[in-house]
Formats: C-alpha cells, structure tokens, sequence
C-alpha cells in the first residue's frame, strides 16, 4: 500500500493559510473519507462498511513533484472511497468438520509408514552404491583378459577383504571398488597425477621454516611436474572428449569400472526393491533407471555429467506432476531441454536442495495444486522459448526469473543433494 503524503489536512502540518514559503506546492486532500465504525445490530448481527481506494484525479498535470526527490513521480494518492456494507452473522461463522473430509481421496499414510518408506529409500539408496562398489570390483578382477564366472567370485572376494563400514556410505578412494575416472597410465590418469604433485608443492611460510628439506623437495618435484604437465597437455590427448572416450571404451580399465559399476548399481538397487516389497517390473524399472544414470553420469563426469545422469536416472517436481498426471510428458521433456541449454549444474544444485523436501510433501497430497500452477506456467513459456508455442506466458516468464536466480544462490552455497532417493522405491 502507498505511503500517505503528508498533506495540508493531516494532524502533522496544521491547515495554514494563505498557502506559503516552502509548504507553497503541497497537495492538499479536501475531503478525506473517515472510516464509518461496525454497528452491532439488535439481533445480534454485525453491519460492517467496506471501501475500496481510488486514485486522486484532480492533481494538476503540471504539478510539481521535484520536492519529494528522486521517487516523485512515482507518488500517488489515494481517496477512502465506501462502496457498501456487509452483513455478518456471528452465528453462521461456523464449520461442520465433516464437510471437510473428502472421501474420493485416500488416507495418508501414518506416521509409522512414512518412516518405513523414508528407510526403504535411504536404504536402497546405500545398496545402489554398494552394487556399483561390487561392479567395479569385478571389473578389476577382469583386467585385460575374457570374462569368466571365476571373476566375479574374485571381485566379491576382493570387495568384502578391502570393504570398510563408511564405505556404505561413499566410495572408497583407494582400491579395487574405488571410482576410476581414468584408466591408469592413460594421458589423463598421468595428467591427474601431475596436478596433484603440484598442489602438494604449495608450501606455507611456517612450513618452510620447520622443515627446510622437505619444503624444497615439495617445491622441486612440483616444479618437474609442471614441466611434464605442460609437455603432456601439448600432445592433445587430455582433453574432455579423450577422458570420456577412455570411460565409453568397455576395454580400457576405465569402461570396464564404468560398466560394471553401473550393473552392479542397477542389479542391487533391484534386490533392494524386491525385499522392500515392490514387484518384479516395478524394481527392474528402478534399476534400469539408476543404472543408466550411473552409467551416462559418469561417463561425462564433473557437476554436468551428474545433472544428465539425474535427467536419465530420475527426476523431482515436474516428473511427480507427470506421475499424478498433472503434466505431459512432452512438457517434461522440453524442460529437461531448457535446463540443458540454459541452466547451470549450480542451478541444478540449488533446486534440489529444496525440491526434494517438496516433492516428499506433494507425495502426501500437499502443494500440488500449488506447484500445478507454477510448474504450468512455466512450461508454457519454454514451450514458447522452443517455439512449441505461439505466445509468451508472461506469469510463467516471471516465475522462471524469480525461482532460477534463487536456485542458482542456494546452489552456490549449498553442498550436493543426493535427489536419488526420491526415485529408488517412487514409480517415475
């Protein structure tokens, strides 16, 4: 609402006249509306007066507005205008709780089943990076040479020797089940090893005063990797599409851990369906889902490649709008696109740090209508971007302008969300 102006009438500034000095060009309201009090009736209803506020239009057009600043023109002022009255009964202000159940729609779950599905998600979460452990420990005991049965009993056996308890919960960065980003001695493995020779040659002031020796032989061998880091980059053979070419490779170490990482995430995040209680499609359906993610995720590698593995492998509000119908799948699609040409893995970040919370709320039948009206919108308008449509939606254009820039800085601040859960018991 306006600020009031502060005008002749008011109790601030006494009604002066002849009108002078530096109160000369002041707009004076001369007939300001009091507000009419509530009148209790006799039979026990209330008389409520409503006003509605209307533009002053007798404001001469040359006014001069210079004395209010820089935001003058902006100003505005308002009559008190009363357009009626209301009548209202006390006694009918009154709800019948039983209007307000609505028998065409389920129970929600109790407190007890939500826990259980919460659980069933974290857990079959944990056996998918389990699986993919297991995978890559089988890829280690392949090697070079054919597949056999006797090598997944050997990388069974050499996971369950080197498996520690925290490794249910990350990767072990050592060892047969570790992620391989490169396979060893390629370009790219030796590249990595360079740099970090080099950030290990980072030696502070106080360090250097405590151990001289040791300081100096950090130094030089971080110089000698700098050379040889240069030499190799010039080759050509370290670029992106080279570490990616090295992961699509099913001969190289590292296509084989990529592989059988991503069917070992695949077949354990199916085991883990079918003990929670799911049927055989709904689980294989899940694993396939996880397991290609897995697979394109870490075969692009970096922040994008995880975005386009979440695209594959499962998906948060507009996927759980699709599931209750409420979007096409067209729609979804062509949003996948725009965060694909338009956004950023920050953005991405940013938006699942809040939406996974969101869409376990939608699963209980909270904010859908809500997020029905923002998600439409929107995807009119990429539907408009992508030439799907032949007219803006202009509420969808400022809904992308508000909620993308507020995605972006939460992503920049916040750590990764593992949105995955939402999708290993939850039918896409």
């Amino acid at each position: 609402m306006a600020r009031q102006p502060i005008v002749l009438t008011s109790n601030l500034i006494p009604n002066l006249e002849p009108n002078t000095g530096a109160l000369a060009n002041i707009y004076s309201n001369k007939d300001p509306v009091n507000r009419d009090p509530i009148v209790e009736n006799e039979d026990g209803t209330f008389t409520i007066p409503t006003y509605e506020r209307t533009v002053v239009d007798d404001i001469p057009d040359d006014f001069d507005w210079s004395m209010y600043g820089r935001a003058g023109p902006t100003l505005r002022y308002f009559h008190r205008v009363r357009t009626g009255e209301i009548e209202y009964d006390p006694s009918n202000d009154v709800v019948d709780p039983s209007t307000l159940t609505d028998t065409s729609n389920p129970d929600l779950p109790d407190a007890a089943e939500v826990i259980k599905q919460e659980l069933i998600s974290v857990g079959t979460q944990l056996a998918a990076g389990v699986g993919a452990q297991v995978g890559r420990s089988i890829a280690a005991n392949v090697g070079d040479g054919d597949f056999t049965s006797a090598n997944i009993s050997g990388g069974i056996s050499d996971f369950t020797s080197n498996f520690k308890p925290m490794d249910v919960f990350r990767a072990p960065s050592t060892g047969p089940s570790a992620k391989l980003g490169f396979s060893p001695l390629s370009d790219n493995a030796e590249l990595a090893a360079f740099d970090k020779i080099i950030s290990q040659g980072q030696v502070s002031a106080t360090e250097a005063s405590l151990y001289p020796d040791a300081s100096r032989a950090k130094i030089s061998a971080a110089q000698d990797a700098k050379i040889q880091r240069d030499a190799l980059v010039k080759t050509g053979e370290t670029g992106i599409l080279d570490g990616m070419k090295d992961r699509f490779d099913p001969n190289s170490a590292a296509g084989r851990a990529n592989l059988y990482g991503s069917a070992g995430a695949g077949a354990a995040t199916i085991a883990a369906n079918l003990i929670a209680g799911r049927n055989l499609k709904q689980s294989v359906r899940s694993g396939a889902k996880v397991g290609v993610g897995t697979y394109v995720g870490t075969l692009i590698g970096g922040p994008f490649g995880g975005m386009i593995g979440g695209i594959l492998g499962g998906r948060v509000i507009c996927n759980e709008l699709m599931r209750q119908g409420v979007m096409t799948r067209k729609q979804v699609v062509l949003d996948y696109k725009f965060t694909r040409d338009h956004l950023t893995p920050t953005h991405v970040n940013g938006y699942h740090v809040w939406a996974v919370w969101m869409v376990k709320q939608m699963r209980k039948g909270r904010f859908v209508p809500f997020w029905k009206h923002v998600a439409g919108h929107r995807a009119n308008e990429i539907a408009y971007v992508y030439g799907e449509r032949s007219k803006p939606d202009y509420l969808g254009k400022v809904y992308r302008k508000v909620l993308e820039p507020i995605c972006w800085s939460i992503g920049f601040f916040c750590k990764k969300t593992d949105w995955t859960v939402l999708y290993n018991q939850k039918e896409v």
